[in-house]
């Protein structure tokens, strides 16, 4: 086994890894039941907890935070993976269906209970701050849990920017462009990893830094961004973590014997063996070498529909697999997206390379030309980021999703996945506009851009 598919299956041993295994209701049951079982914590109605019992359980108060954040990482890898080219529907959801053939619009989209959970996160972190400030006093600035809610806040807004065409900054707030919540998530990050600093929590503060890097890079200020990743060592990992209570859909709707309702787009299939053994791995699409990066099963077996060959993804083969947001290859990555910009394409093959001779994988030689130098930088972007929820993001930055669909099928496209007129992300949920007095619910005046 390489190092590199070690970093990636036992992370409790050689990374950072966060041990927080509960989601946003767990952490606050948590709370609550320690106030209903100390005499001093007791309140009078057991069903009727109120804000000051909240304080007296900080800690898990600040995991249901980042629980938030987390819990809907699986749904977002789904569906980003659905409307890029890595998942086509293979079930009967009409969700999955939607999205994959690029249908939906503002108002039906899938994704609306993602953008819920995470604007409710973004509020519990701001709500968490102030109480964790209350309750400690001065002794908050230095606390490990206010750099763990500043941090939360932060990822939240990236995720969001990363997402979503628009979303409000704050609560009640009108709408604002995804590239507003990308520049408060620049914001709200380097507050976090002054945090973070102040406690002493390299955790939080890599984490931090790592979104930052991310945001810059969506931003376009790759030199920035480059900087930032620069300071995120390797194997470092910040995953969104799952258990038993709070199980990966990625495994359960999408993973060889489970509800395999989508699985890897038809264009993957030749690079797909069948598997004999426990699994293999898809081949590069570049050098058709197995690439451990990729995990893949193919059995020859139909998936739920009953008709689709199922090719299904391997990176998750249990239901409490751990998903990867931000890992030190991918600010590895975003140094040599850095001098790709620059035409450094020396400088680029070389940090590439070196993640590739971690897999034991061919070297690219140096291109001389941009689209050389651009395929190889999304080969490496999609295997390192398999299953990571960062394709669809990268067709849309790179102005790829419509050559991309429109070269399926040795170029004849595909009349079930047009080339023209597919979204190329998110729009905003319709719930903030129903109940949000400054966003207008029209769906004229709601975006969501397309091919």
């Amino acid at each position: 086994m390489s190092n590199q598919e070690l970093s990636r299956t036992d992370r409790s041993k050689l990374i950072m890894k966060m041990n927080r295994k509960s989601g946003i209701l767990g952490s606050i049951l948590i709370a609550l039941s320690v106030g209903a079982c100390d005499d001093i914590l007791t309140v009078q109605d057991p069903q009727a907890y109120t804000s000051s019992d909240l304080d007296f359980a900080l800690p898990a108060i600040a995991n249901g935070v980042e629980g938030t954040l987390h819990e809907v990482m699986d749904n977002f890898v789904v569906y980003q993976s659905l409307l890029g080219d890595v998942y086509q529907h293979t079930g009967t959801w009409s969700g999955y269906d939607e999205t994959d053939h690029g249908r939906f619009q503002y108002g039906t989209s899938a994704m609306d209970g993602t953008h819920n959970s995470w604007l409710r996160g973004r509020w519990f972190a701001n709500d968490a701050a102030d109480r964790i400030t209350r309750v400690m006093e001065g002794a908050a600035a230095t606390d490990p849990k206010m750099a763990q809610v500043k941090m939360t806040e932060g990822l939240t807004d990236l995720m969001i920017g990363m997402t979503f065409c628009e979303s409000p900054l704050v609560a009640s707030g009108p709408t604002a462009t995804d590239t507003q919540n990308l520049e408060q998530a620049v914001t709200n990050l380097t507050e976090a990893i002054a945090a973070a600093k102040a406690a002493n929590n390299s955790e939080y503060e890599y984490a931090s830094i790592a979104g930052l890097a991310e945001a810059h890079l969506l931003l376009g200020n790759y030199a920035q961004a480059a900087a930032e990743a620069a300071k995120v060592p390797a194997g470092f990992s910040y995953d969104a973590v799952f258990n038993e209570e709070d199980r990966n859909w990625v495994v359960l709707v999408t993973t060889k014997g489970f509800n395999e309702a989508a699985g890897l787009m038809y264009k993957w299939w030749p690079k797909i063996d069948k598997t004999t053994t426990q699994s293999s791995y898809m081949r590069d699409p570049l050098t058709d070498e197995p690439d451990p990066r990729m995990p893949v099963y193919f059995d020859g077996e139909v998936a739920t529909d009953n008709e689709t060959p199922h090719y299904s993804q391997y990176k998750y083969a249990l239901e409490n697999a751990d998903i990867p947001m931000l890992h030190s290859d991918g600010m590895r990555l975003i140094e040599a997206e850095a001098k790709y910009r620059t035409g450094d394409y020396a400088g680029m093959t070389t940090i590439l390379n070196t993640l590739r001779a971690a897999v034991g994988l061919t070297a690219f030689t140096t291109p001389t030309d941009d689209a050389t130098a651009q395929e190889y930088l999304l080969n490496e972007r999609f295997a390192e980021h398999f299953m990571e929820g960062r394709r669809r993001n990268d067709l849309h930055r790179f102005g790829l999703m419509k050559s991309v669909f429109a070269a399926l099928n040795g170029g004849a496209g595909d009349s079930e996945r047009p080339a023209t007129g597919r979204p190329t992300k998110f729009s905003m949920t319709d719930s903030e506009p129903t109940y949000n007095p400054n966003i207008n619910n029209d769906l004229t005046q709601r975006c969501l851009p397309k091919t």
